[in-house]
């Protein structure tokens, strides 16, 4: 694309894009420290049970083959790693200090920070602005003032919940309940230290995490310029946000924009719909960018940003990336063995935006009740009948002649639970042959009912066809790979 200042309109939206930013900030520089770093202080670490030692122990239990350190002038050692009077005892070069001590104390440990030529503190710490009290947003004007006046540390929070980078691999959150590492391509920005959560539904649904930042109240590093670093991380390809208000919106534009050039989506919770949350909103982050909900959502998307309404779609829209290859177009076919699943799922194709159900020509009609039994259908949505589950030839048939046809671009595979496709089944035959043959349809499978299954698969391993995750559940699926074609859509047009 030769103009940058280009408007280009899609059929549901337009896409304008903007420069990048000509210089990266000294936070952006100093990232390396925050997710990269040799050398961990936890700062306010005990052995009493807390944030403060849960970081410690994650970080210690996660495999991170750096440096660690605790911090706290009553102790020698928290667990077995050793405890220093103040930042400026530890023996080693702290390239990340995470800070857990009341706020009133902040200050005069960034201070030692920046003697100690810290590259990125993490502040766990509350008790500023989100208090809604004057000495709270006192105490956070002077953490803000100090942090311009030291551009050399990346200064995150203050109120957040930790950082993670599984490839490194380091986990240093407040949680208490990590799950398996499975480093992947997801990495994710959140105001909310609740929403490191995700982990666990991605995890378990094969999906690896690459980085996730916690942000807090942003007095200074903001979620732009971690989405900026995640444009061009090569670790991360799938970029996930939770914001409560954009505070730097022009920033916000050219990191989006960058992230789009390089082909990396990002998909985003905006919350905030409503005025009756504000209240809620600046007392959890003491956002004041909570009133320009909609003029946000018009910004984000503009830029080409998906934004969904729920945890749930925020989700499902991250595995729906993963299921589905980039498709040639937006026409979707559903087949499966329930004709009451394909009438579900075929109102809920005609009702979302980015997707079309392909209509069948009566030629390809023909050519389908010619291998199908007589009690099945040839309309789509195709309902096969049960008794096809179980006849090789019937089901090779079928998808020969579906992928032969050329009338749509997606085939939607469905099933009742969400329990893997043997690749040795009549199923799992008849679909690998079809993706073998016509790569250029996009198989999904996708099952009517989500969460764990209580049938035959019982050692734990996510439900996958072909090495990618199921989606689940109709509603919420078809929702998110409408989001994720309209993406892919719009995104060709771009480039062009």
């Amino acid at each position: 694309m030769s103009n940058e200042k280009t408007t280009v309109q899609t059929a549901t939206r337009t896409y304008r894009p903007v420069p990048d930013k000509l210089e990266p900030t000294s936070h952006e520089r100093s990232f390396q420290s925050l997710f990269e770093p040799q050398g961990v202080a936890v700062v306010g670490a005990s052995p009493k049970p807390g944030l403060a030692k849960n970081i410690l122990t994650n970080i210690v239990s996660s495999g991170f083959d750096g440096n660690v350190a605790a911090v706290n002038p009553n102790y020698g050692k928290v667990d077995d790693v050793n405890c220093y009077r103040c930042i400026l005892d530890v023996p080693f070069r702290v390239d990340l200090a995470i800070l857990c001590v009341p706020a009133e104390s902040i200050l005069r440990v960034l201070e030692e920070c920046n003697r100690r030529s810290v590259g990125a503190a993490q502040i766990i710490s509350s008790g500023f602005a989100e208090l809604g009290s004057e000495e709270g947003r006192a105490r956070q004007q002077q953490v803000q003032q100090w942090a311009k006046g030291s551009p050399t540390i990346a200064l995150v929070g203050p109120n957040t919940y930790g950082v993670v980078n599984l490839h490194r691999p380091l986990i240093a959150v407040g949680e208490s309940r990590i799950p398996s590492i499975v480093p992947g391509g997801v990495s994710c920005v959140f105001q909310s230290g609740q929403m490191v959560a995700i982990m666990h539904p991605l995890i378990a649904r094969g999906i690896g995490i690459s980085k996730i930042a916690t942000t807090g109240n942003e007095v200074s590093v903001t979620t732009a310029e971690i989405i900026n670093f995640f444009a061009d991380d090569p670790q991360t390809t799938v970029i996930v946000s939770y914001s409560e208000g954009i505070k730097d919106p022009e920033s916000l534009a050219a990191a989006c924009t960058r992230a789009r050039r390089q082909g990396k989506p990002i998909i985003m919770l905006r919350v905030g719909a409503h005025s009756e949350i504000q209240k809620t909103i600046n007392r959890h982050t003491a956002t004041q960018a909570a009133t320009s909900y909609e003029s946000d959502i018009r910004l984000l998307e503009e830029l080409g940003v998906i934004t969904v309404d729920s945890a749930e779609d925020l989700v499902e829209t991250v595995v729906a990336f993963n299921a589905s290859l980039r498709p040639r177009g937006n026409r979707v076919a559903f087949v499966s063995f329930s004709g009451g699943m394909g009438n579900i799922m075929a109102d809920l194709i005609l009702a979302t935006r980015g997707l079309r159900l392909a209509s069948f020509s009566d030629q390809l009609r023909k050519h389908l009740a010619d291998v199908l039994p007589r009690f099945a259908n040839s309309f789509n949505p195709l309902d096969l009948s049960a008794q096809s589950a179980f006849d090789t030839k019937v089901l090779r048939s079928c998808m020969q002649v579906l992928g032969a046809s050329g009338e749509f671009d997606i085939l939607l595979w469905g099933k009742d639970l969400p329990l893997s496709i043997d690749d040795e089944s009549p199923v799992g035959l008849a679909l690998n042959e079809l993706v073998t043959q016509h790569p250029e349809i996009v198989l999904v499978p996708v099952s009517q009912m989500s969460g764990v299954s209580q049938g035959r698969e019982i050692d734990g391993r996510p439900p996958v066809f072909a090495g990618r995750p199921l989606l689940q559940g109709t509603g919420i699926s078809v929702r998110a790979l409408g989001k994720v074609i309209e993406w892919h859509t719009s995104k060709q047009r771009v480039d062009r």
